[in-house]
């Protein structure tokens, strides 16, 4: 083989990875505007209206909290063995306890005062602010239940992205190489890609659509917070944070929530509302007990 033919192999190789990861972030981003599209137009599949909103409270066991969630908040609610997205269930509907497992669920509000949509002033408050570089709406993503992916998730996710430990294939790449940056940022270590973007030729942390990541440990050294803030594609675009965290020790819930980036300054603030407000769905199991006794007493009568 030629030196030529080396450097072709070597670009296709190249071309290849970065089409895979092109559609790896494309994907993800196609659905959630599709998401963004039918939440703020009405236009969905049935089983995607179906399961947004509830008619009721949502009860269960939230990684092994009892929790009420009212209607208002909980959309697209799955608990352990639902269908997946977009399948049908076979058979009736499960009759819902607060011993049923909570999977998932997402709920938006708004921020700082954590109201959701509660009525239909806030659904066209949160339309209304979509896409705005000041939009104060967050969304919150849970995840606990049967696809809890354990304790210590974070550590070994953020072992995997900094020092890509999955293939040692795309070390060095410059989409997958980050560096420490020597000062924090509110609280915050700083990570951003240390390579350098050969369509470009200038440092790959200044090319847009790329992530810096930004964590946080607790006293012990364990990762209990990781925030992922996307470089808008365009010079004055909206950057978005995504952050991941946890309800431990309290339950096993994983929590992400999304935000504008010029909110990032106010990262503890918005996860300590956050977890406020789960924690604000816990039921008293002792009262659990007695409404469940005094139901079964008026079915006797």
């Amino acid at each position: 083989m030629n030196i030529e033919q080396g450097k072709a192999r070597k670009w296709r190789r190249v071309s290849h990875l970065l089409i895979a990861v092109a559609i790896a972030i494309a994907v993800p981003l196609i659905y959630m505007s599709w998401r963004a599209f039918a939440l703020i137009n009405g236009f969905q599949p049935p089983e995607m209206a179906a399961a947004q909103h509830t008619p009721r409270d949502v009860i269960g066991d939230l990684g092994g909290m009892k929790v009420r969630i009212p209607r208002h908040y909980a959309e697209y609610v799955e608990y352990d063995s639902d269908p997946g997205f977009g399948e049908k269930r076979k058979g009736p509907r499960p009759q819902r306890t607060f011993d049923s497992r909570l999977t998932s669920f997402g709920i938006d509000v708004r921020f700082p005062d954590m109201k959701g949509l509660e009525n239909a002033q806030m659904r066209e408050d949160r339309r209304r602010q979509f896409l705005q570089k000041d939009n104060p709406w967050i969304g919150i993503g849970i995840n606990a239940g049967e696809i809890y992916p354990g304790d210590g998730f974070l550590d070994r996710q953020t072992e995997r992205t900094l020092f890509n430990t999955d293939s040692s294939k795309y070390k060095g790449h410059w989409l997958f190489t980050y560096e420490r940056m020597p000062e924090d940022e509110y609280g915050l270590e700083v990570w951003r890609l240390s390579g350098i973007d050969f369509r470009t030729g200038k440092p790959a942390r200044e090319s847009s659509n790329t992530n810096d990541i930004y964590v946080h440990r607790d006293a012990s050294g364990k990762v209990d917070i990781n925030i992922w803030c996307r470089r808008p594609s365009a010079p004055k675009g909206i950057g978005t944070c995504n952050a991941e965290t946890h309800l431990e020790p309290k339950a096993k819930v994983v929590v992400k929530v999304s935000f504008r980036r010029s909110l990032l300054p106010e990262w503890q603030r918005i996860r300590q509302s956050v977890r406020d407000l789960l924690l604000s769905f816990e039921v008293d199991p002792a009262s659990i007990k007695v409404s469940s006794s005094s139901s079964s007493a008026q079915v006797a009568q």
